[in-house]
């Protein structure tokens, strides 16, 4: 369980951060103000259950380190040409390998390191690929939203894996996006038609977070976050592609679909994995999970 106080450092504090950045972003019209939004309101978050050392004790904690120079790739990737700005998704790779690294050799092999930051750099890059194609498709709105539920899932099935406390930095990665979701539909618009691309930034960082997370949810608790669990999760906004495309004329019509089959997908192995912690807490109530 999550405790009320924790819930306003990791729930409360991210939204409030990741709000008046978005809100001075559109006032501004400042794209990579969302990616910037989502990167401090999840480092803020992070920050206020303490601030690990550098290097860290905790070989997960690199997640808060990394998520400053993820948060600049993130946000510095709107300046480039939209054709361009999905390519950067590929960091996705470099956080997952940061995060499992300190494992070598006590828990992890050096090809089984590079084998997942591989996978989580295709991920990162397939995920800011679909927030490229579908946005306008299906407005900002949906697409950068479907990230966010993605992430909350991710927190549920990490602090479902005997892992707590990464679980509950997803809290924070998930509720920063919300903001930038709200606001990414008018910062995105030039008058009647869309003027720039803000979803592949923030699809670049949430990719990052995702990244980080599952690295640490999968390599280091005992059980971890299994391999299904993983990869529905993480390709589960992938599903956006479908509803994009669907022979529909409403654009709104589609976005809701889109988030339906997205919430579908991560709700197939989120609720199970949620209830059985549960479960499994009860039946131990003297157990600890990190």
């Amino acid at each position: 369980m999550v405790t009320a106080d924790e819930l306003l450092r990791v729930l409360l504090a991210p939204l409030l951060v990741s709000a008046i950045i978005a809100v001075i972003g559109y006032w501004r019209r400042w794209a990579w103000a969302l990616p910037l939004a989502v990167g401090a309101g999840f480092f803020v978050g992070y920050a206020l259950m303490g601030v690990p050392k550098l290097p860290p004790q905790d070989g997960t904690d690199w997640l808060f380190w990394f998520a400053m120079p993820l948060t600049a790739a993130g946000a510095g990737s709107t300046l480039l040409p939209q054709r361009w700005r999905w390519p950067v998704g590929v960091i996705a790779g470099a956080v997952a390998f940061g995060v499992i690294l300190p494992l070598f050799p006590y828990g992890a092999s050096i090809g089984q390191i590079v084998a997942f930051s591989i996978g989580a750099a295709v991920v990162g890059l397939l995920l800011a690929l679909t927030a490229t194609l579908v946005e306008k498709r299906l407005t900002p709105l949906a697409t950068v939203l479907a990230f966010s539920f993605a992430l909350g899932s991710a927190a549920v099935l990490v602090m479902s894996s005997n892992l707590r406390i990464v679980g509950v930095y997803g809290i924070a990665a998930a509720a920063a996006v919300g903001p930038a979701a709200i606001f990414a539909g008018p910062l995105s618009k030039g008058g009647p038609r869309y003027r720039t691309l803000v979803s592949p930034g923030v699809a670049i960082v949430a990719a990052g977070l995702l990244a980080g997370l599952f690295a640490g949810g999968r390599f280091y608790p005992d059980p971890g976050v299994t391999w299904t669990n993983l990869l529905v999760v993480s390709l589960a906004p992938l599903l956006l592609l479908a509803a994009a495309w669907l022979p529909i004329r409403s654009v709104a019509v589609r976005a809701v679909v889109g988030l339906v089959l997205v919430s579908i997908a991560l709700a197939t192995v989120t609720v199970p994995t949620a209830l059985a912690a549960k479960h499994a807490a009860e039946d131990d109530p003297y157990g600890s999970n990190g």
